[in-house]
């Protein structure tokens, strides 16, 4: 039992330390995920809060402003409204275009095609600012903008220009004429209502309902790289894919000799220091407890070997057994009564009694090299007598709880053994719980 507590409070010990406490700091770094608003669990090739940019891909850098996820394309920003990892896709909107059509700088969407791309649900809607006056006619999408103290003008239209070229040419003419153009990207779906009412209201509702746009950023070489336990992320200095592994990054995928590391174990990895640090508390706790147990334990038990020697009373011989010593008390003696009699010299059970110092001599100070082999709860050692009788002497095991009873019971035993095949017992003795048995 001592044993299982101490292994427990070994196990305590080593627990409250961090779990990769050896791990590549950029392994444990991407491990961690991008979470704002009601996007989690981001990883690979975005990066951002707690993803270093070496944990994602060039081009994917994310943004928390106010609990709303943001990313940034091409140097403007867009609303993150959701993320597809198994199709790879993603949900932005234009940010400048949340409330009205009316932004302090007007620009066009703009895409790295080597990075995103539009998905087939795709659609745009053409604003144009600061149109001439009269209106135009056949156009019923009309609204104004106060931009930089400027009122404008515009329209917006949902169809391609060279559908609206071939009904009406002077159409396309008049918008000619416009200052600025701005196309914004919305879904298919969104806009098709927009046809039927094309109002600022509704075309407001359907630029928020977002695009999606399609990445390629490595992706098979990342599958790849999870596959054998590692983080995918990018390498700056060598501008090239990287696979963080626990010991070290590799090219593509880890080497197989590392363990990779449990869904359990990235979980831990990702909790917060809060939970880290009351882990280690408790386990720090927890060890202090089960060594107070340990020492507590080892204390009565030695107290309760201590006590058990002192009081427990030396076996009297049975009714068919030889008569006792005449200076041992026919009741029930103690350990320390046995020893005094021991110092005067006597016999019990009709064997002679030895002095300690004297199987010392005769067993050279127990030497090991005098060892015959292990008895019955006790180690037997050659030895010689002053009077050069040849001995065996049984040392009984210090650590057996009940040495003493057994030892009582050997000599009541062997003393009663009278045969040619058998070994005579020819003495015993006892000083301090520490009992011999002499046989011839």
């Amino acid at each position: 039992m001592s044993w299982f507590i101490l292994l427990l409070t070994i196990a305590l010990v080593c627990g409250s330390a961090p779990v990769f406490a050896d791990d590549d700091e950029r392994y444990l770094n991407c491990m961690k995920s991008f979470d704002c608003g009601n996007i989690k669990g981001v990883g690979y090739p975005f990066s951002g809060s707690d993803r270093p940019d070496y944990c994602g891909y060039p081009g994917f850098e994310l943004g928390c402003s106010n609990q709303d996820p943001e990313i940034t394309i091409m140097r403007s920003t867009y609303k993150l409204l959701g993320i597809n990892n198994q199709s790879r896709t993603l949900n932005v909107s234009r940010s400048d275009y949340t409330e009205n059509l009316c932004p302090a700088l007007l620009s066009n969407t703009s895409l790295n095609p080597n990075l995103l791309n539009y998905t087939s649900d795709h659609a745009e809607v053409t604003l144009y600012y600061g149109c001439p006056s009269p209106s135009a006619p056949a156009l019923s999408s009309q609204f104004t903008c106060d931009i930089n103290d400027t009122v404008m003008m515009g329209y917006f239209i949902t169809v391609n220009l060279s559908v609206i070229s071939m009904t009406d040419p002077s159409l396309i003419s008049y918008l000619t004429t416009c200052n600025n153009s701005v196309k914004v990207p919305a879904l298919q779906s969104a806009v098709m209502p927009i046809l039927a009412n094309p109002t600022v209201a509704q075309l407001l509702e359907a630029i928020n309902q977002g695009f999606e746009l399609e990445w390629s950023a490595n992706d098979s070489l990342c599958d790849t790289c999870k596959s054998s336990g590692g983080q995918c992320g990018y390498n700056q200095t060598t501008t090239a894919f990287t696979c963080y592994c626990a010991d070290q990054p590799q090219g593509f995928e880890c080497s197989a000799s590392p363990q990779a590391p449990s869904q359990s174990t990235k979980k831990k990895s990702r909790n917060s220091p809060l939970e880290i640090g009351l882990s280690s508390a408790g386990a720090v706790i927890g060890a202090f407890v089960g060594c107070w147990m340990l020492a507590f334990i080892q204390r009565r038990r030695r107290k309760a070997a201590l006590e058990k020697t002192e009081e427990l009373p030396i076996a009297t011989p049975s009714s068919k057994g030889l008569a006792t010593s005449t200076n041992l008390s026919q009741t029930t003696p103690s350990l320390t009564s046995l020893k005094s009699d021991i110092d005067k010299g006597s016999t019990y059970f009709g064997v002679r009694v030895f002095s300690y110092d004297e199987l010392e001599e005769a067993t050279n100070f127990f030497d090991s090299s005098r060892e015959l082999g292990d008895g019955g709860f006790g180690i037997v050692y050659y030895g010689v007598l002053r009077d050069g009788h040849e001995v065996a002497v049984k040392r009984l095991y210090e650590n057996n709880m009940k040495r003493t009873e057994q030892f009582m019971n050997e000599i009541e035993i062997l003393a009663h053994l009278q045969h040619r095949n058998l070994v005579k017992l020819h003495g015993c003795t006892s000083r301090h719980s520490r009992e011999f048995l002499q046989i011839d």
